[in-house]
């Protein structure tokens, strides 16, 4: 999100990458001169120059001398930066990143899941049930229940102690929460996520790992298939 605050070359780096994700500027092609890109956007090269090494370090651009600066391939861009993931949410095809991200999902979180049951002390059962008491009073408010559904499942993941689950899982935030409000959509989607929540609580606090693992599989099986059911273009929804 740009702030006021933000330097210069940021709202600069971010349109050019807006432009990079919607095929204004094709892969393969090159971007506009400096001087057409520096009047554009009415900023010195120094600016410029600063947009295109974060656009470089992102894999978006690589500047070749006597060629200019040309766009990389897609499949060099660097998949879980937060800028391009969130760029690419805001135009069509954005469904298909957050179905990747749950298929993702799918192969990490029931095992977080079955080691949270197995490894959690009662500091963290309370804090957990603190969570799910959360779900319990939003559970007729589909706007509130997305955020409580997330700091829900954030809460295994730091129980399970994966540190490097939970940072990449920090990155997925708003395509997570994308995901959960078009679910929400689907009649009935919200009713069954809250019994498959319960389940998944109840297996942790019991110390299930089987059983957590289970639940969280089928959770998250039954989330994809709502949203394969979900018309996306009639449902895009914008995060406040």
């Amino acid at each position: 999100m740009i702030t006021p605050k933000d330097p210069m070359w940021v709202p600069v780096m971010h349109e050019i990458l807006d432009r990079i994700v919607n095929g204004t500027y094709p892969e393969g092609g090159a971007l506009p001169s400096e001087r057409e890109l520096c009047d554009e956007f009415d900023v010195s090269r120094t600016v410029l120059r600063e947009s295109v090494k974060v656009l470089t370090e992102k894999g978006l651009v690589t500047t070749w001398r006597g060629r200019g600066t040309i766009v990389e391939p897609s499949s060099r861009w660097k998949t879980f930066d937060p800028d391009l993931l969130a760029a690419r949410l805001r135009y069509p095809g954005g469904e298909l990143v957050i179905r990747e991200l749950l298929i993702l999902r799918k192969g990490i979180e029931p095992v977080l899941a079955a080691i949270a049951a197995v490894h959690a002390d009662e500091e963290q059962r309370e804090s957990l049930r603190q969570c799910f008491e959360e779900l319990e009073r939003w559970k007729h408010d589909p706007s509130a229940y997305v955020f409580a559904d997330g700091d829900f499942h954030n809460e295994i993941i730091k129980i399970s102690g994966v540190g490097l689950a939970r940072d990449l899982f920090d990155l997925m935030t708003e395509p997570f929460t994308l995901a959960r409000q078009g679910t929400a959509l689907i009649p009935g989607g919200l009713e069954l996520a809250h019994l498959q929540h319960r389940l998944v609580y109840e297996c942790v606090m019991a110390g299930d790992g089987p059983g957590a693992n289970a639940a969280m599989y089928e959770h998250l099986e039954s989330a994809e298939e709502r949203l394969n059911r979900l018309h996306w273009s009639e449902h895009r929804l914008v995060l406040p």
